[in-house]
């Protein structure tokens, strides 16, 4: 033990009463070998913790010793501190800073640094003496701060600061970086009957997390194969084919991404972590993990990872809990069981002659926010009907099925959500029978032409059919699925066909007539007159301290037909619209709201020519045409070649 230093401390981690002493001792004029065994360390160790305390700009210089013990003799005050914190920090940029930071220089964030300061001591009333404004001027978290935006910063610390009297430093990165995450909550209830706001703030985390990520290509893996960015989750061989690797490789690597996202320090990445953990109960056992963890992590997979099947989703969230790779698997295996019981309860559900009477009163509600186009028509008789959906992807696990005692077979399904509504429809009294993704509609988005699969047809007992799109309340703004309900409207005015977008109890129509503070209304119109593309951090910097709910926002989006596209959050002014200005009444088409009447399609209906654009629609998975569609049209079998051309002139010509 020399000079009364233990030698048990070589290669631990610096500290700094270490640091203090370092300096300390190159002031007494001692060299290299003398410092290394003062501190019980190399002496390659004290000379690369010596040049920390050199300037970015003389880093290159050829004894950081003797240089740091002449500037301290020329100028005591020298702050070697603040100088090594800013070269740890440069140091540390490439691996796990926040996003946005990484190409700024060290000079420019050093000038941010005193800004930080200003604004955390003006909204906190606190002044901090000179030698503990060095401290903090020191901390790695403020140089964060530092790179974060500046209207974003101030607005999240002044909502920090008015919810809970406090501004942590830690919480106010995060909350620059994912605003909303520094005090979502761990309430399990709030999950379990997924509640807008923090399932949009926790998955916002989830892309936030993986955006923190400092490899291109890790963030390139996890975001195709979690379905962030508006894409569904590609599978290994969709993403091998779009990276040009092999589907081996493509496991090797995300196995690495996940790794490195386990043990990211960056902010998003320890929160998402933590509420994680919290919230599955992975580490805890006994009454205060019900239901247990493998339940859990079902419902947070269906939560934060939708478009991923569950035997993927739930070993990545538990490993992201601090579980290791077996306990994850076993988790895994844990809750396809627990997935098969549901299914197993739901059927022994449909026996109780108690459910059938809530659907009924349920389906009385919701069929009064159907929108009718149109003169109404009856729906294609049940035996015309079949699925139109992708056996491959059913084989893979992607989607679940339930026995449906209505329809007497299996009715399959793609969330909990969907499924929820297909046992809704399968006891309500109203219904006559109902089909699930029952025909394709071709619409555009983003300048391409797609193909988009209505979740349920409904035949009513009055006589109606109705399309229904199941989506969570606060999805049915996004530009995606304001493009499908377009092209739906436009397919349902065609036929006299109803249409609803729906959770199951909120529909579409209650964004639509939802009333909005006229300050929030005003602060995001102004942000996006500029014409640029806002993220979600700049929407809360827009918005400041006023309260800014998922509902709210989705209904303002509609409204002003702004375009919104999330994981990440990106919104942007309709091209074709002033955001400024209201939406007239004259400028958009309303559907025609009212019901069938009763008897209406008895009888023979008459044949009618279909347009170009039903043609398309009427289009299987597969690019062709059914033979009976054909015949309705009065194409023979085999189809001629031109047959679709001269159809085309027949409907022109009428």
């Amino acid at each position: 033990m020399p000079n009364g230093v233990p030698v048990s401390r070589r290669g631990r981690t610096w500290n700094e009463a270490e640091d203090e002493q370092l300096v300390a001792g190159v002031v007494e004029g001692l060299d290299l070998d003398q410092l290394a065994e003062r501190h019980g360390r190399t002496p390659a160790a004290i000379r690369v913790r010596v040049d920390l305390s050199v300037p970015q700009d003389g880093a290159l210089v050829d004894d950081p010793l003797k240089w740091l013990r002449a500037r301290l003799a020329h100028e005591p005050s020298y702050p070697w501190k603040s100088v090594a914190a800013a070269r740890r920090h440069q140091d540390q940029l490439t691996r796990h800073s926040v996003s946005g930071s990484r190409d700024l220089p060290a000079e420019v964030l050093a000038g941010r640094t005193a800004e930080v300061l200003a604004e955390w001591e003006g909204i906190t009333g606190h002044a901090l003496r000179p030698e503990r404004r060095e401290v903090f001027l020191a901390r790695q978290v403020v140089w964060d701060l530092a790179a974060a935006e500046e209207a974003g910063r101030r607005a999240a610390a002044r909502r920090l600061w008015d919810k809970a009297g406090t501004l942590l430093l830690d919480d106010w990165l995060l909350e620059c970086v994912c605003p909303g995450a520094a005090y979502v909550t761990s309430d399990w209830s709030l999950i379990d009957a997924r509640d807008s706001d923090v399932v949009l703030v926790l998955r916002e985390l989830v892309a936030a997390a993986v955006g923190e990520l400092s490899e291109p290509r890790d963030r390139d893996i996890l975001g195709q194969r979690l379905g962030l960015h508006d894409q569904s989750a590609h599978t290994l061989e969709a993403t091998a084919e779009v990276i040009g690797v092999s589907r081996e490789r493509v496991r090797q690597l995300q196995t690495r991404a996940i790794r490195r996202l386990v043990r990211n320090p960056a902010p998003a990445s320890r929160k998402l972590r933590e509420v994680l953990g919290q919230l599955s109960c992975v580490d805890r056992d006994g009454p205060g993990a019900e239901p247990p963890a493998a339940e859990r992590l079902l419902d947070l997979s269906d939560v934060l990872l939708p478009s991923v099947i569950p035997r993927q989703a739930i070993p990545l969230l538990a490993r992201l809990t601090g579980a290791d790779k077996v306990r994850a698997e076993n988790l895994a295996a844990e809750a396809s069981t627990i997935r098969t019981l549901r299914y197993e309860e739901a059927r022994r559900e449909t026996v109780r002659q108690g459910r059938i009477e809530r659907s009924t009163r349920r389906w009385a509600a919701l069929a009064a926010e159907v929108d009718w186009f149109g003169d109404p028509r009856p729906a294609p008789p049940q035996a015309e009907l079949e699925t139109f959906r992708e056996e491959e992807n059913l084989a893979r696990g992607r989607f679940g099925t339930w026995h449906c005692p209505k329809l007497d077979r299996a009715v399959s399904y793609e969330s909990e959500t969907e499924l929820q509504l297909i046992q809704l429809l399968s006891f309500a009294s109203q219904i006559t029978y109902y089909q699930e993704q029952p025909l394709a509609i071709s619409y555009v988005y983003e300048g391409r032409q797609r193909t988009y699969y209505p979740d349920l047809l409904a035949a009513t007992a009055d006589g109606g059919c109705i399309l229904i799109e199941v989506k969570p309340v606060y999805e049915m703004a996004m530009a995606i699925n304001t493009a499908k309900y377009r092209a739906a409207a436009d397919f349902c005015r065609s036929r006299g066909w109803g249409l609803v977008a729906t959770d199951g109890c909120r529909t579409r129509r209650l964004l639509e007539q939802r009333e909005v503070d006229p300050r929030l209304d005003a602060a995001l119109s102004l942000a996006l007159a500029t014409g640029q593309e806002l993220s979600w951090p700049q929407i809360r910097a827009a918005t400041g301290a006023l309260p800014l709910g998922a509902l709210d926002l989705s209904a303002l989006i509609l409204r002003r037909e702004w375009e919104w596209r999330s994981r990440p959050f990106r919104l942007r002014a309709s091209p074709l619209a002033d955001p400024l200005e209201p939406r007239s009444a004259s400028a958009v088409a309303a559907p025609e709201r009212h019901r069938p009447a009763a008897g209406v399609g008895t009888g023979p209906q008459p044949v009618v020519l279909p347009s170009p654009e039903d043609i398309e629609a009427a289009r299987s998975p597969a690019g062709g045409w059914s033979r009976k569609q054909l015949a309705d049209w009065g194409v023979p079998w085999p189809p001629p070649k031109g047959w679709k051309e001269r159809l085309i002139a027949r409907w022109k010509a009428q």
